[in-house]
């Protein structure tokens, strides 16, 4: 849970910097990629690492 609201966080005060104070709303949407690439990874990995355990165990 830590992760994903510091993601929101970082999210929120990036849309705030691109939009208020660098006045380029269209980079608003890079720290949101970023974060989703991130979550993305994340995710795959684990789901991964279980799969490589569950065929670890047949054996």
């Amino acid at each position: 849970m830590a992760i994903f609201f510091g993601c929101l966080g970082a999210i929120q005060v990036a849309i705030y910097l691109a939009i208020a104070v660098i006045k380029i709303p269209a980079l608003a949407l890079v720290p949101v990629a970023a974060v989703l690439a991130f979550l993305v990874f994340v995710g795959r990995r684990n789901v991964l690492a279980t799969h490589r355990r569950f065929l670890d165990s047949a054996e």
